[in-house]
């Protein structure tokens, strides 16, 4: 017959001896989660920090000759870092506005003022060395292809320069060519396209065909150039610098728009 269990005698009994080495098991099973945890935190953390290093040595790689392709490839490898990408191709495109814009600008200045083609064209080979200083290989070579444009009087090196600027700097674009590209309209004078094309809406918007638009240059004032009754020098006195020429080009609308067209 099981006798009870003297716990006079101070030693443990077989239910506490029990109890103490579930507990120390537990405790045991208790260190070995927290040590697996503390090793899968670990490489959780390593993983990043590599990730982390192989992004800085791509968008090193990619900084030397940041193409749109290649940022591109950038931002799908690593898209946890779009936003950082995101921020370094907006500086990108700040430092190309001011860079390579402001030498478009000069090119297409230059041409309107009747500077020689080599003139114009060392303009463009100033902006492809430009880009080589900075490693834009891709920027140096349509550059490169500007310059050839220009000492070529079979190809428009304009067309070269228009698609570069709205490329590099839209806003200065629009302020080149589209506010300022003109038409001459028989009957009228010269007039913007942009506010042709405003004009021409806010016409249909309130179902009437009469166009009414502000005209830069009067076709009487048109007539007595031509006739030399005024001097280019005067003539652009009154309608500004570079009116004589945009006045006197070949070109331009040969019949009136459909509807009333009157000047303003």
């Amino acid at each position: 017959m099981v006798q009870p269990f003297d716990y006079s005698l101070g030693i443990a009994s077989p239910q506490e001896s029990f109890l103490a080495g579930l507990q120390m098991a537990q405790r045991q099973q208790q260190i070995r989660t927290e040590r697996d945890q503390v090793a899968a935190q670990t490489a959780a953390e390593q993983a990043k920090i590599d990730r982390a290093n192989q992004y800085a040595l791509r968008a090193r790689e990619v900084a030397k000759d940041p193409s749109p392709e290649k940022l591109s490839d950038l931002y799908a490898e690593f898209r946890e870092y779009g936003a950082d990408i995101d921020r370094f191709a907006k500086s990108l495109n700040e430092s190309d506005k001011r860079t390579y814009g402001s030498i478009l600008q000069k090119a297409i200045i230059a041409r309107g003022s009747g500077r020689t083609d080599q003139e114009i064209s060392e303009i463009y080979k100033s902006g492809a060395q430009s880009a080589r200083n900075s490693n834009r290989l891709d920027i140096a070579e349509r550059f490169d292809a500007a310059a050839q444009m220009a000492l070529n009087p079979k190809m428009n090196d304009d067309f070269a320069a228009r698609s570069l600027l709205r490329q590099f700097d839209p806003d200065a674009y629009k302020e080149a060519y589209e506010y300022t590209d003109t038409t001459t309209v028989p009957g009228v004078g010269v007039v913007l396209n942009s506010q042709i094309r405003q004009a021409a809406a806010e016409a249909r918007a309130r179902g009437s065909q009469d166009v009414d638009i502000p005209v830069l240059i009067p076709e009487d004032a048109i007539a007595d150039l031509k006739a030399g009754r005024v001097t280019p020098a005067a003539f652009e006195k009154v309608f500004g610098s570079g009116s004589a020429n945009k006045a006197l080009k070949e070109g331009g609308q040969t019949e009136k728009p459909s509807g009333t067209f009157q000047g303003q």
